[in-house]
């Protein structure tokens, strides 16, 4: 098990949202050092770190010198999805040439990380739940089971419970990976946490690009703290990453953060009309749904819970265009 000051540093912060899933880590840690492992569901908005929580577990877990399997389900194209995770046989379908092993036999006696599993196909989740119960896979064109010996990590930024609701997600598949359930708060709900990153990092990003060291001025650090951070942990990073690669001087300004107003807690001087809100907050999750399923429409309006026509018309709507519109899709 890692060591507690360990995962202090990966989970860095001090709100008393952070602070709960730090200490729910380090007690899981501590109770699972032998014997099985319950499936762990990690739950959070897109960019909030699921991703290092789960690798996290991973090196602080029994399984740390075995394989760590990193399965993004919304980034394999869904016709590649069964014979991605349980393999193939030679001569399963046209481009099947030889043999091959899926991700869950690769992950043989490691871990198996499933990002954004709500995105799985239903016909699928059938096929995932019978490999979790039975601990066995049958390649994709075989006709025997083989035996598996995973530790499942999943992780989502959509609401399961909805999924479940919409008949989009298996209500029986969700109890077997959700055995223990941890949930990272978003960045605006982290209070002072976002200065305490960004200035971790700013250290970081100006030692790697062999930069000078620059610290935050007040006014920086106030519209930090003002920023809503729709992007979570993720958007910080690369903000600041920004600014040690593009600014002179020592001092960090406000302005030289290159904040978008629109995007701030505090930005507008007077309150928008209702119309105005809904549809920003609309064109805002249309752009993050399609950045996640890397602008495949389908993936978009699963994501979003429309029909893809009607995600269609909103975009439209919105003039947005996406950047793999003229691919088949």
């Amino acid at each position: 098990m890692p060591k507690a000051m360990e995962i202090d540093a990966d989970l860095l912060g001090q709100s008393p949202a952070l602070a709960a899933v730090r200490e729910q880590v380090k007690g899981l840690l501590q109770r699972v050092a032998s014997g099985r492992l319950p499936a762990i569901l990690i739950e959070g908005e897109t960019g909030t770190g699921k991703g290092l929580l789960a690798r996290m577990l991973h090196r602080g877990g029994p399984r740390a010198g075995r394989p760590f399997v990193d399965v993004n389900c919304a980034a394999i194209p869904e016709s590649l999805l069964e014979s991605e995770l349980f393999g193939h046989e030679k001569g399963a379908f046209t481009d099947a040439k030889q043999a091959k092993a899926g991700l869950f036999q690769a992950a043989h006696g490691g871990t198996l990380f499933l990002d954004e599993v709500g995105l799985l196909p239903v016909a699928l989740q059938g096929k995932l739940l019978k490999a979790v119960e039975e601990r066995t896979v049958r390649r994709l064109g075989g006709t025997r089971n083989e035996p598996i010996d995973v530790w499942m990590i999943s992780a989502t930024s959509e609401d399961l419970r909805a999924a479940l609701r919409g008949g989009r997600m298996r209500e029986d598949l969700y109890h077997r990976l959700a055995v223990v359930s941890l949930r990272l708060p978003p960045l605006r709900e982290r209070g002072e946490d976002v200065v305490v990153l960004a200035e971790h990092f700013l250290a970081r990003a100006c030692a790697e690009y062999g930069r000078p060291a620059k610290t935050l001025a007040p006014d920086a650090r106030a519209a930090l703290r003002d920023q809503a951070w729709p992007g979570n942990v993720r958007e910080l990073s690369n903000v600041m990453e920004r600014v040690a690669l593009l600014t002179d001087g020592a001092r960090v300004t406000a302005a030289m953060l290159g904040l978008s107003e629109t995007t701030a807690v505090t930005a507008a001087p007077e309150e928008p009309s209702l119309n105005d809100a809904v549809s920003r907050l609309e064109r805002g999750r249309l752009v993050e749904a399609l950045e996640k399923a890397e602008g495949n429409l389908s993936r978009a309006a699963a994501l979003l819970g429309i029909p893809r026509n009607t995600l269609r018309y909103r975009l439209r709507r919105h003039e947005l265009r996406p950047e793999g519109e003229k691919k088949s899709q």
